[in-house]
């Protein structure tokens, strides 16, 4: 296990790629719903978890207002991504991971 969690630039980085790879939309969600995927960070790759999968409800995802067109929920992603919130999010998920 990685003792130092990935730079931002390597969490988007590999957030794009899984966003080129599943969908935009698969990682948004309505307030109190769950997406397709959450974003998990395994040794320092970043991973999209399926709702099967038992840590789902724990990862990170982009929460969205419901009735936006796909060109908006792929913008508001995007600028969830770009502006260092959905990273964030995963260091306030994690702080005990790599700071205790």
């Amino acid at each position: 296990m990685s003792h130092s969690p990935p730079t931002v630039t390597e969490f988007n980085g590999q957030v794009t790629g899984l966003i080129a790879e599943l969908g935009a939309a698969a990682f948004c969600a309505s307030p109190g719903g769950l997406p397709q995927f959450t974003l998990f960070v395994d040794g320092n790759r970043v991973i999209a978890e399926p709702r099967n999968a038992p840590r789902h409800p724990y990862g990170v995802y982009c929460t969205l207002s419901e009735g936006l067109t796909e060109e908006q929920l792929t913008e508001h992603l995007h600028k969830w991504l770009n502006s260092g919130e959905a990273y964030q999010q995963f260091l306030s998920m994690n702080l005990c991971r790599y700071n205790c």
